[in-house]
C-alpha cells in the first residue's frame, strides 16, 4: 500500500477519527490491494489502484450513501467490490465528515455522498452499480438528491458529472466545473438538488426509462392524502417546510418534512426522531395556547411529515425590521413586547420544558400582538438527555463552549432554564436594537470569556434609545455565570415596577400611536486604547503566519461559511490580499516581523501567476490585484525578477471587458497599472492604464446627462446588468480611476487625454451629487441607478457612502469644488451614524469606513476624522474573539481573507497605527518617482 508523501490525517487520533481509514486499509490488505495508493486529506481519502490514471474527464459516476452508524460497514462492503474490480474511489475520511455530509443544513446537491466511484467506462459503471447495490442492500443512508437511485431504496446512486479536468473561472472569478461534449458544446456541471442530464449523454440503463424516475425529485401535490401544497417556505437537506391547505377542513397548515437518515447520529436517531419529539411536544403544550396546534404526523415513502396549525402574523425578526423602517416601536409597544417575551419563556419553563434554541425566528407575533413559539424542534422536558442544539449568536457561553459535538449528557447539563434565560436576554437586545446578537451574547465561545456587555450596552443605548430602559434587565439575563443570571420571576417583578408595564401574556403588544421616534444621536463608541490595537495587530499577524498552508491549493483556509470556490490568487478572498497585509506589516516593523512569511507567500503566488485558464482584469476578483500585491512584496524583498514577473502579469490582462468596474473589471486593471507606473516610471504601464481608461469611457451610459457605468448583460456574472453608484461596481469607483488617469496624463503632458478623463470624472461627481439624498446631515444613494435612496445606516465601501465618499474627497482635492467636499462630509456622517450595526470587514464593514475617515483626515487636515477612525478601531477591538491564546479581529467564520476577513481589518489597523496611504488606490496626485521625473 503506497502512502501519500504528505498525508494530512485528522488531528484527532481517536478511534472514531481513524476508524474509516483502518477499515479501508484492512480491506485493501485482505483483497490484494497492497500496492494501492491510499491518500487521506482533510475531508476525503482517495483510493487508487497501481498505475491508475483518470482516463475520463466526465461520465457516469456512482455515489454510495451512509449514516455515521452504517458508514464502516458500507465502506467495508463497497471497498471489497471496488478493490476486486480495480476501480478508483474516494470516501469521507472520518465519522465527523460523514456527520457533516448528512447534516440537516448541508448543501442539498452534495449531501449524503459518502463514497464516490469513478468507473473507467459505461459497462464498468453498470457492473459496479449492480454489485455495490447488492453489497450494501439493507444498510441505511440518506437519499442523494442530485442523483438517481439504482433501484428504489438502494444506497447506490448515479449521476452524469465531472471526473477531472475542465474547471474554469467565470467572469466573477469563481471556479466552476465544466464539461465539454462530443460536439464541442460546454455546460456547467452543477450539483443541484435534482437530477440533470447533459444533452449528449444517454441514460445508462437501457432497460430502464429516464422518464420513469421523473417523480423522484418532484414535490408531491398532495401529502398524506389530504394536505395540498401551496408553496415551499424553505428547502433544506433535512427536508422542506411547506404552506399547505388541509382539504378535509379547508384550513391552511404548515407541513414539515423529515427525510429518512438525514441528521443521523451514532445512537441511530435522525431527523425523523426529532420530528416525532416535536409532535409530542406540541401535543403536551397545546393546552397552554403558546404554540401551533398539532394536526397530523404521518409517513410517506419512508419520510416523516408533521402538519401543524398555521399561526398568522410575522416572525419576530421581521416584525422588528418592519418597525425599524417606521422609526422603531414606541416605548409602550417595546415594553409590552419585552414583557410578553419574558412571560412566554416563563410559561414554557413552568410547564416543565426548556426551549434550547430561543431566537427571534422562532417567535411569531400575531396580528393581535400575541406571541407564539412556532418552532419547537428542540423544545424538550427539562432534564431529559438531548443532543446539543443551538443557534450560535443566541446561545449561552456555557452551551457554546461544549459545541455541537458534545454528548447528550454534557448538553443536558448546561442546556437548561438558565441557558434559556441567557437566550431571552439576547433576543430582547435584538428586538430593541436590530443589531448583531453577539453584542449581547459575546463574540468568543467559552464560558470563561469575560464579556464586555456591562461596558458596551450603555454605549449602544446612546444611539439606540429603545435599549436604554431595559439595559439592566438584559445585562442581568446575560451574565456569564449561569447561577447569577436573573430568574424570570425577578425579571417580571422588575418589569412590573416600571411605568407602562403590561400584563404577563404580552397581548397588548400592539403598535402605539403617536409620532415616530426621534432621530438617534451620533453613535457613542468605546474608548480608543492604542495598546489594545497593537495587541490585535501582533496577534493577528501571528495568526496569519501560523495558519498559512503553502502545501494546499489555497494558501490560507477559506471562511467556514459556504463560499464559492474562487481563484486562490486573487485579492479579496485569495492569497494576494493577505500577502499585501503582511507586506504592510513588515514595512511597519514592530512585534514579530512577518518578513519570512512574506517571502514564502510571495514565492507561492509567484509560482501560480499564470496558472489559471483565464486572466481576469479586476482588482479584487481578477489578477490585477495579484500583480499589485506581488510587486509590492518583491520590492520589499529586493527581488527584481519577481517584480518583473508581476509587471508581466498586469501587461497581459485584457484591455476590453464587459465590466468597467473596479472589483471585476477594467477600472481595477487600470488602477493597478497606474500604481505600477508610479513605482517604476515605465511608460508602457501608463499607456496600458490609458487604454483601459479609453475603454471605460466607451462603456459609459450618458442617459439624462448623467455618467454611469453599467455592467454588460452579456457576461457570465451575477453582476450582469448591475447599474450602481457605488465604488466597487459603479460610478464612484470608475470616477476615481478616471480622475487618477487624468492627473497622470496631465503630469506627462497628455493634455487631450487628461481633459477627456477629467470631464468624465467631473461628470461622475456631479451625477453622484444629483443622485444623493441628504437627511439630518447624512447622505444616501439608491442601491441601483434610478432607485430610491437607502436611508438605513450603512458603512459599506463597496456600494455605500464610505466608498462614494472615497471618490468625492479626491475629486474635491483635484477640483476645489466645495459641493464635493460637503457631500463627502455627509457621506462620512452616514458611515459613522450606526457603526454598531456593521461587521468589521474592509469591503462591507467598519474597516472600510475607517479607511475613508483616514482619507478625510489626510485630505482635509482635520483631526476630527482621525478621532472618528480611532473610534471605529475601538469598536473593532470590542468585536474581537480569542483562539489559542490570541486576540483576533475575525473568527473562523470570516477567515483570513482580505474582503471581509482578518487581512482587510488588520490592514486598516496598520494604517491607523503606522500611517500610509489608502490600500488599493494610487497616491494623490499620481505620478512616477521623483528621480524618474527629473
Amino acid at each position: 500500500m503506497t502512502a501519500n508523501p504528505h498525508p494530512a490525517p485528522p488531528d484527532d487520533a481517536s478511534a472514531d477519527s481513524l476508524l474509516l481509514l483502518d477499515v479501508a486499509r484492512a480491506v485493501l490488505s485482505r483483497c490484494g490491494g497492497q500496492r494501492w495508493t491510499l491518500q487521506p486529506t482533510e475531508s476525503w481519502c482517495f483510493v487508487r489502484p497501481p498505475g491508475a490514471a483518470v482516463r475520463r474527464k466526465h461520465g457516469w459516476k456512482l455515489h454510495v450513501s451512509a449514516t455515521p452508524l452504517s458508514a464502516a460497514l458500507v465502506l467495508a462492503r463497497s471497498a471489497q467490490v471496488l478493490t476486486r474490480r480495480g476501480a478508483s474511489f474516494k470516501f469521507a475520511v472520518d465519522l465527523d465528515r460523514v456527520v457533516r455530509l448528512g447534516d440537516v443544513w448541508h448543501d442539498r446537491g452534495t449531501g449524503g455522498k459518502f463514497i464516490t466511484v469513478y468507473p473507467d467506462d459505461d459497462e464498468r459503471f453498470r457492473v459496479l452499480a449492480r454489485e455495490l447495490d447488492a453489497a450494501t442492500a439493507g444498510l441505511s443512508g440518506p437519499r442523494i438528491l442530485s442523483d438517481r437511485p439504482v433501484r428504489p431504496g438502494s444506497l447506490v446512486f448515479f449521476r452524469y458529472g465531472q471526473f477531472s479536468g475542465d474547471t474554469a473561472l467565470n467572469d466573477d472569478g469563481v471556479l466552476e466545473p465544466w464539461m465539454t461534449g462530443p460536439d464541442g458544446s460546454r455546460i456547467k456541471d452543477e450539483r443541484a438538488a435534482g437530477f440533470t442530464l447533459p444533452p449528449w449523454a444517454a441514460y445508462p440503463f437501457p432497460d430502464a426509462s429516464h422518464a420513469s424516475h421523473a417523480s423522484d425529485t418532484a414535490a408531491p401535490v398532495l401529502l398524506g392524502g389530504r394536505f395540498k401544497v401551496l408553496r415551499a417556505v424553505r428547502h433544506a437537506n433535512k427536508g422542506g417546510v411547506y404552506r399547505a391547505v388541509d382539504e378535509r377542513t379547508g384550513l391552511e397548515v404548515v407541513v414539515k418534512h423529515a427525510r429518512a437518515h438525514v441528521g443521523a447520529r451514532l445512537d441511530g436517531t435522525d431527523v425523523r426522531d426529532r420530528l416525532r419529539d416535536e409532535a409530542r411536544t406540541l401535543e403536551q403544550l397545546a393546552p397552554l395556547g403558546i404554540t401551533p396546534g398539532m394536526v397530523r404526523l404521518f409517513e410517506e415513502q419512508g419520510d416523516l411529515f408533521l402538519a401543524e396549525e398555521l399561526v398568522p402574523g410575522e416572525p419576530l425578526h421581521l416584525w422588528q425590521s418592519a418597525r425599524a423602517r417606521e422609526g422603531g416601536p414606541g416605548p409602550a409597544e417595546s415594553a409590552a413586547m419585552v414583557a410578553g417575551l419574558v412571560a412566554l419563556v416563563r410559561t414554557v419553563h413552568e410547564a416543565g420544558f426548556v426551549i434550547r434554541d430561543f431566537k427571534p425566528h422562532n417567535v411569531m407575533v400575531t396580528p393581535s400582538g400575541e406571541l407564539r413559539l412556532i418552532d419547537t424542534e428542540y423544545v424538550t422536558e427539562a432534564g431529559r438527555p438531548c443532543a446539543p442544539a443551538y443557534t450560535r449568536g443566541f446561545a449561552a457561553p456555557e452551551v457554546r463552549a461544549l459545541g455541537l459535538h458534545a454528548s447528550a449528557a454534557e448538553s443536558t447539563a448546561v442546556a437548561g432554564a438558565a441557558a434559556d434565560r441567557f437566550s431571552l436576554g439576547v433576543v430582547l437586545f435584538s428586538l430593541l436594537t436590530g443589531l448583531d446578537p453577539r453584542w449581547a451574547a459575546g463574540w468568543t465561545d467559552g464560558a470563561d470569556h469575560r464579556r464586555d456587555g456591562q461596558r458596551v450596552l450603555p454605549l449602544i443605548a446612546l444611539s439606540h434609545p429603545a435599549l436604554a430602559p431595559f439595559g439592566e434587565l438584559i445585562a442581568g439575563l446575560t451574565l456569564a455565570d449561569p447561577g447569577a443570571r436573573w430568574t424570570l420571576p425577578h425579571a417580571l417583578a422588575w418589569l412590573a415596577g416600571r411605568n407602562g408595564a403590561t400584563g404577563p401574556n404580552g397581548n397588548s403588544a400592539r403598535r402605539a400611536g403617536g409620532p415616530a421616534a426621534a432621530p438617534a444621536p451620533r453613535a457613542a463608541l468605546p474608548p480608543y486604547r492604542p495598546d489594545t490595537i497593537d495587541r490585535l495587530l501582533d496577534d493577528g499577524i501571528a495568526h496569519l503566519q501560523r495558519t498559512m498552508t503553502p502545501w494546499r491549493a489555497a494558501l490560507w483556509p477559506a471562511p467556514e461559511w459556504d463560499v464559492p470556490r474562487s481563484d486562490p490568487c486573487n485579492t479579496w478572498n485569495g492569497a494576494a490580499g493577505v500577502l499585501a497585509t503582511l507586506t504592510h506589516a513588515a514595512r511597519a516593523g514592530g512585534g514579530a516581523s512577518p518578513l519570512t512569511t512574506v517571502a514564502e507567500a510571495a514565492r507561492w503566488l509567484d509560482e501560480r501567476l499564470f496558472s489559471t485558464d483565464r486572466l481576469l482584469p479586476g482588482l479584487c476578483f481578477g489578477r490585477s490585484g495579484t500583480a499589485w500585491a506581488l510587486f509590492d512584496a518583491a520590492r520589499l524583498l529586493d527581488d527584481a525578477a519577481m517584480a518583473d514577473r508581476a509587471i508581466a502579469l498586469v501587461e497581459q490582462l485584457p484591455t476590453r471587458w464587459p465590466s468597467p468596474d473596479v472589483t471585476h473589471g477594467l477600472s481595477g486593471a487600470g488602477t493597478a497599472c497606474l500604481h505600477l507606473w508610479e513605482a517604476t516610471a515605465d511608460e508602457s504601464l501608463l499607456e496600458a492604464a490609458f487604454a483601459r481608461a479609453d475603454a471605460v469611457l466607451d462603456a459609459a451610459d450618458r442617459t439624462g446627462g448623467d455618467w454611469t457605468w453599467p455592467t454588460s448583460r452579456d457576461t457570465d456574472s451575477v453582476l450582469a446588468g448591475a447599474h450602481t453608484y457605488g465604488f466597487a461596481h459603479g460610478t464612484a469607483g470608475v470616477g476615481a480611476f478616471l480622475l487618477a488617469a487624468s492627473a497622470a496624463a496631465e503630469a506627462r503632458g497628455h493634455t487631450a487625454q487628461a481633459g477627456r478623463f477629467a470631464a468624465a470624472a467631473l461628470g461622475a461627481g456631479d451625477t453622484l451629487v444629483r443622485a444623493a439624498r441628504v437627511q439630518e446631515g447624512r447622505a444616501a444613494w439608491p442601491a441601483e441607478v434610478g432607485g430610491e435612496p437607502q436611508f438605513r445606516p450603512s458603512t459599506q465601501w463597496c456600494n455605500g457612502p464610505a466608498g462614494i465618499g472615497t471618490f468625492l474627497i479626491r475629486l474635491w482635492a483635484a477640483t476645489g469644488v466645495q459641493r464635493f467636499a460637503d457631500l463627502a462630509e455627509q457621506a462620512a456622517a452616514a458611515g459613522v451614524s450606526d457603526p454598531w450595526r456593521a461587521i468589521a470587514g474592509a469591503c462591507c464593514g467598519n474597516a472600510g469606513t475607517g479607511h475613508f475617515l483616514l482619507d478625510m483626515a489626510d485630505f482635509t487636515g482635520e483631526a476630527r476624522y482621525r478621532t472618528r477612525a480611532e473610534g471605529i478601531a475601538a469598536l473593532i477591538e470590542a468585536q474581537h474573539c480569542e483562539s489559542d491564546g490570541l486576540r483576533l479581529v475575525a473568527d473562523a467564520t470570516s477567515g483570513s481573507e482580505y474582503g471581509n476577513g482578518a487581512a482587510g481589518i488588520l490592514d486598516f489597523l496598520l494604517r491607523l497605527r503606522h500611517g500610509g496611504t489608502r490600500p488599493w488606490t494610487v497616491s494623490w496626485p499620481p505620478g512616477p518617482p521623483t528621480a524618474a521625473r527629473t
